[in-house]
């Protein structure tokens, strides 16, 4: 079985505003994603959390699942178990490639909770602009060793190891080992 390659949102996303002839001012305003946030997702230079997205879709009128390419949220019929197989789950990827999140979380809860399972190569960086006030992300390493920093603190994870911290300013997690880095990453936005 092939494996699906990861949506080019950015490219969607800039083909959707065109299409329906708004700007970037005009979607920024709509969807309360910032001009330059929204610049930079289109330009495939930053890697927009699940709620970031949501907001955008929201704006345009589309369907998270319709962005992502994932057929499997829809069931036709309630299921008590529900099942999504591994090449069916959405990914995002970094600029550079060296990083990628795989949307474990179902779509629905995006405006709440969202969850990742992550993949840093050696030297990747994964970089975040701040969050919704109140947001909190909660990382725990599965394979390898990370540095997670904010403006006023930078701490050490190996395998095993969990930090919980703010995500309402800037933070990065770097791959600082010499091997791949695999993480868990839950991202807990306030109602």
């Amino acid at each position: 079985m092939t494996q699906n390659n990861p949506p080019d949102i950015g490219k969607k996303i800039k083909h959707l505003r065109a299409a329906k002839g708004l700007t970037l001012d005009q979607l920024a305003l709509s969807s309360g994603v910032s001009k330059s946030m929204l610049s930079q997702i289109e330009r495939n230079k930053t890697n927009p959390t699940v709620g970031t997205l949501w907001s955008l879709t929201q704006a345009l009128k589309i369907d998270i699942g319709e962005l992502l390419g994932n057929k499997a949220e829809k069931p036709e019929k309630r299921q008590n178990i529900m099942t999504v197989k591994s090449h069916e789950i959405p990914e995002i990827q970094s600029a550079d490639g060296k990083c990628t999140l795989r949307i474990l979380g179902p779509l629905d809860l995006v405006s709440h909770v969202e969850w990742y399972e992550i993949t840093i190569e050696k030297g990747g960086v994964l970089s975040s602009d701040p969050h919704v006030k109140g947001t909190r992300e909660h990382l725990t390493i599965l394979e390898g060793n990370v540095v997670i920093s904010t403006p006023e603190e930078k701490h050490v994870l190996i395998k095993g190891d969990t930090a919980r911290y703010g995500a309402d300013v800037d933070h990065h997690i770097k791959n600082n080992g010499i091997t791949q880095a695999h993480a868990i990453l839950i991202v807990h936005t306030p109602q």
